[in-house]
């Protein structure tokens, strides 16, 4: 219960934090920690390292493996990878698609979704919830914030906390 209750004042604050505090990139390496552990995959998912994967080159990813160092999700120490291209991503639990991106993102979400993984994709364009992604990062009013559409995590067998829903913006 108190894991949780960090979790949320964590998640809170930085709902109220203008991402020019601290930088876009490294908050949403924050964020997806913080989605991480409010989200429950399937129990095959609950063994080996717990992978969160950037798709190309972004600064969310150096930001992802500083912060994440020496962190765990549950029992499972976090792994950051990075796959070059779309078809070179493989077996992971999150999948940030960074908006240079995007354009792949509907292939990405079919495949994934095709392939029964249960991926957690996260995004950072308007109208990625409509093309598969779970969530999906926006500038609101200074703010980072978050959209969130729990249908998409459901297909992947991914639940989401009620918490992380109150958190978050309507989505699509």
């Amino acid at each position: 219960m108190k894991k949780a209750l960090t979790v949320l004042f964590v998640m809170a604050v930085m709902c109220n934090m203008s991402y020019s505090q601290m930088g876009i990139p490294k908050a949403q390496a924050m964020f997806i920690f913080n989605f991480c552990r409010l989200t429950e995959w399937p129990a095959s998912y609950r063994t080996g390292p717990f992978k969160i994967a950037v798709l190309g080159t972004t600064a969310v990813a150096d930001e992802l493996e500083m912060y994440t160092r020496g962190k765990k999700v549950g029992t499972q120490e976090i792994q950051v990878i990075r796959f070059k291209a779309a078809e070179d991503i493989s077996s992971c639990h999150i999948l940030f698609v960074p908006f240079s991106r995007s354009k792949q993102l509907t292939e990405i979400a079919s495949s994934l979704q095709g392939a029964g993984k249960s991926v957690l994709i996260i995004t950072e364009k308007n109208g990625a919830l409509n093309e598969g992604s779970a969530i999906n990062f926006i500038i609101q009013e200074d703010k980072l914030k978050f959209e969130l559409k729990g249908e998409n995590a459901s297909k992947n067998g991914i639940k989401v906390s009620s918490k992380l829903q109150e958190m978050a913006m309507v989505g699509a």
